[in-house]
């Protein structure tokens, strides 16, 4: 690859679509196991790899939409 991207978004909606996404594939049995596992496991590494991050080429900022909301 030619291109380094880095895709930024705030870590309470990185945490709320993390934990979402655990309940709805199943990885976890319940929310209080989603926030665990966001907590300590994603959350922690996305923190180290934007503390650590290289020089990027170009950020693309996530934001909410609402025409993805319903998938």
């Amino acid at each position: 690859m030619d291109l380094r991207w880095f895709v930024e978004v705030d870590f309470d909606v990185a945490r709320r679509r993390l934990v979402d996404r655990h309940l709805k594939a199943g990885i976890v049995a319940n929310l209080k196991e989603a926030e665990k596992r966001a907590d300590e496991n994603d959350l922690i590494n996305g923190k180290e790899i934007v503390q650590y991050m290289v020089e990027v080429d170009d950020v693309v900022v996530s934001c909410e939409d609402e025409q993805w909301a319903h998938s």
